[in-house]
């Protein structure tokens, strides 16, 4: 699954810096298929950390795109605003 390392959300349409990518997609709202919180736990270095992502299917893209706290910052944000999209657009969450 691409990760998100860099996200840019506008009005109509998000911009995204996927990992092994130079350039950055853009992906319309309304392209968004569903979207699938998690929290998972992750290992780094001596300790644990718990760490937030959201799952986007997108139609035309075969594998999800992940967004994660631990590679986004200002996580709290975007996942606010990406529930307001799904709400706005009639995209299906799962928790």
């Amino acid at each position: 699954m691409p990760k998100v390392v860099d996200i840019n959300l506008d009005a109509a349409e998000m911009v995204l810096t996927l990992e092994k990518e130079k350039a950055p997609r853009r992906i319309e709202y309304s392209r968004l298929d569903r979207l699938k919180k998690e929290e998972s736990s992750v290992r780094k270095l001596l300790w644990t950390v718990n760490v937030k992502s959201i799952e986007l299917h997108i139609r035309g893209i075969d594998d999800p795109v992940v967004i994660a706290s631990n590679n986004v910052g200002d996580y709290e944000n975007v996942e606010s605003h990406l529930l307001k999209v799904a709400e706005k657009y009639g995209v299906s969450v799962e928790d």
